[in-house]
């Protein structure tokens, strides 16, 4: 597999020089395809096989478990693909952003929507960082400090919250907003937000990434992605609210989430 090359012509993955969505790797947030081989292929295919057989000697609910697991087992060793092994592996990006920041880990995502409103109205909306709790579901409460620092109360595992103060590191209005988290921040984190005119008059295109730093390193990474709703769906379920926020004027009680 190889890494991705950043097109990035030198500048940092944040502070003044965030880099924007044409300098993020295509590759970035998708699968590299299969990622099982050889003998743990093998043995997939011969572990299903045997579990299948098995279940289907059973009765009730133990054997429909067996079959169910034999049958992921035996798709796991035809296609050579595990969604659960490509979920829980870093990124190439995503080690080169650690690395850059000198955290122990990271998690990044990366989102877009097309909302049919002017770029100018979702930007003015975004820039009032007070009005990101009215679309991100994981944030509690925004406090605008000054027009640059903000201080940030997010949602955390367990009933438990994290705060930070951001500062923003570049504002071009109706295009562009970055910002990232102050030294000594709880959870070290940066992100961006773009817009652009559609094509065909749609109205405007949205692309938001951010980057953080999961408690605990690797292993908190491991357990974020394998036991809670990922970043990438909350993101997207994110901007979805927003849309529905800037068409209609709310948001949605009982949306179906899109695949």
């Amino acid at each position: 597999m190889m890494d991705e090359q950043m097109h990035s012509g030198g500048r940092d993955l944040h502070g003044g020089g965030t880099a924007s969505s044409s300098d993020i790797p295509p590759t970035a947030f998708k699968n590299f395809g299969p990622n099982v081989e050889g003998n743990e292929r093998m043995g997939s295919g011969l572990l299903g096989s045997a579990m299948v057989l098995w279940g289907l000697r059973r009765h009730g609910i133990t054997g429909a478990l067996a079959v169910a697991v034999g049958v992921a087992l035996l798709g796991r060793a035809a296609s050579g693909y595990c969604a659960v092994k490509d979920a829980v592996r870093a990124r190439p990006f995503t080690r080169e952003v650690a690395q850059e920041h000198g955290w122990a880990s990271a998690t990044v995502t990366s989102a877009a929507v097309t909302i049919g409103r002017p770029k100018e109205e979702i930007y003015k909306l975004w820039r009032d960082f007070a009005n990101l709790p009215r679309f991100m579901e994981h944030v509690e409460e925004i406090a605008v400090v000054t027009p640059q620092r903000s201080r940030w109360t997010v949602k955390a595992p367990l009933g438990k919250t994290v705060k930070w103060t951001s500062y923003v590191v570049e504002d071009v209005e109706n295009e562009r907003i970055a910002w990232e988290s102050e030294s000594g921040a709880e959870v070290p984190n940066f992100g961006w937000v773009e817009f652009r005119d559609a094509p065909s008059n749609r109205g405007t295109e949205v692309r938001a990434l951010i980057a953080y730093q999961p408690p605990y390193g690797e292993a908190g990474r491991l357990l974020n992605t394998l036991f809670r709703e990922t970043p990438a769906h909350q993101m997207r379920d994110d901007l979805r609210r927003l849309k529905q926020i800037m068409e209609t004027g709310e948001v949605a009680t009982s949306g179906m989430r899109e695949s």
